[in-house]
């Protein structure tokens, strides 16, 4: 499980930096403003334009927030698992992903791999994966059974 942890955080690092600078400057900029409405303006209208303004900045950061996990849904998602045999391997030069075409009982179903995994499999070698339910993506692959015969 922190494989599947670790994979997300290096695919989505910049996103969720940049999602904790944005909170981490508006939290601290409504506690200033708090601090400053507490020192000079202990009236109501102080405090009620300052409950307004928490309210503005917490619809912008659910907004961010939604956003980040809108393009990245694996974050709430648990791993998928499935053990199969790979029926096919195609490269896509276009978008420059290569797909494994996993069969397990009468469901085949692609996933995306690195070059390495792609070079190392053969056609009908058995795998267990680990992958992005979203996306796709295989985040670890573990080689059950081979085609390769030892002679």
């Amino acid at each position: 499980m922190i494989d599947y942890y670790l994979y997300l955080w290096s695919t989505t690092w910049p996103y969720l930096s940049l999602l904790c600078i944005i909170w981490g400057l508006v939290l601290f900029r409504l506690i200033w403003k708090f601090v400053g409405t507490w020192r000079y303006a202990r009236d109501a209208w102080g405090f009620l334009l300052l409950a307004g303004k928490v309210l503005i900045w917490m619809g912008v950061l659910g907004v961010y927030t939604k956003l980040l996990f809108f393009s990245q849904p694996d974050w709430l998602s648990q791993p998928g698992y499935i053990l199969g045999l790979v029926e096919g391997k195609t490269y896509d030069s276009g978008s420059r992903t290569y797909v494994l075409d996993v069969r397990a009982g009468s469901v085949q179903n692609q996933f995306y791999v690195d070059q390495n995994v792609y070079e190392h499999l053969n056609i009908e070698d058995q795998v267990k994966l680990m992958y992005l339910p979203v996306r796709r993506e295989v985040v670890r692959c573990e080689l059950v059974g081979s085609s390769l015969k030892s002679g």
